[in-house]
This record gives C-alpha cells, structure tokens and sequence, in this order.
C-alpha cells in the first residue's frame, strides 16, 4: 500500500504545479511586468535587475535557479543599434568569460512585437567555476531599451526549464 501512495503522489505532483496561482511582477520604476509561480522568490537587486528564483528541489539542492532580467537605457537601442549587430561581440565576451563554452543553440523571434534573440549556451564562469551552467539569453530592443533575461541553470537538470521559459514569455515591456 505505501507504493501504491507514492505513485499517486508522484503522478499527482506536475499538477498542482501547473495549478498553483502565479503573482505579477510590477514596479512603477522598471520598464515591465512578468507573471511567476507564487513558490518562487523575486528580488530586486542593484541596478534594479529583477531576479525570480526557484524553490528548492530538496535537501540537496545547493543552486536555485533563477531568471533574471536586466533593462538598460540608450537612445541608440533599437534605431541606430540593431539586435542582430550585437550578437557577434555578445558570443565572444560569453567565450571569454566561461571555461568548457559551449554554444548550444541560437534563434531569432518576436518578442513583444520587437526584434530578439535566443542564446542558449553552457560551460563553467571563470568568476566561479564550482557549477556547471546553462544558460538562455533573451536580447531585445524596445523603444530604448535592451532587455536581457537570462535563465540560469545547472548543465544537468531541467526541472524548471519549463517554468522559465513561462516565465521569460510572460514578461511585457512598457
């Protein structure tokens, strides 16, 4: 009988995921809103990049994931700097700053109706090798502004994967 309950349990588990209320991110100061599960946790660090950070996946867990955005002002962005002029010096400053770099995938989308692009990426920070990392970037111009979202994650897990990508496509400029 006790396999029995943890079967049920465990089949049970991805659904009160998906039913769990999301809050809204809104700050009359940053240029968006993002909807996030109501289990993670959102900070607003220097800089007033926005961080929303994962729960814990159990007494092991010593990385939280998180997603983190960044919104930076130059009148420049998006009319005389195009998205797909700054990738190439974006991948070579990821190449020097990460160990076993490793370009994963690359995409360019609309997002909130503006020019983006996906990077996906992984490999170890110099500034702190203890993890093995993936990443996806998110770059956009918006009137003028350049957002960056940056989902980071263990290279081996993809438990919030998932939950980021809602998170990353959530999120509207203003």
């Amino acid at each position: 009988m006790p396999r029995f309950s943890y079967l049920i349990i465990a089949l049970l588990l991805p659904l009160f995921s998906v039913c769990q209320p999301w809050k809204t991110f809104s700050d009359t100061s940053i240029a968006f809103t993002a909807k996030y599960p109501s289990n993670w946790v959102n900070k607003i660090k220097e800089n007033k990049r926005v961080f929303f950070t994962s729960p814990s996946d159990g007494a092991s867990d010593d990385f939280y994931e998180n997603v983190n955005v960044s919104v930076t002002q130059n009148a420049s962005y998006g009319t005389q700097v195009k998205i797909k002029d700054v990738i190439p010096a974006v991948l070579e400053n990821l190449e020097k700053a990460f160990t076993e770099f490793k370009r994963e995938g690359e995409r360019y989308f609309k997002w909130n109706n503006a020019d983006a692009c996906e990077i996906i990426y992984s490999g170890r920070n110099k500034t702190n090798t203890d993890y093995p990392l993936r990443m996806t970037q998110w770059f956009c111009f918006y009137k003028t502004r350049l957002y960056t979202v940056t989902f980071t994650a263990l290279s081996n897990t993809n438990i919030h994967t998932a939950t980021a990508k809602k998170i990353m496509n959530g999120i509207l400029f203003k």
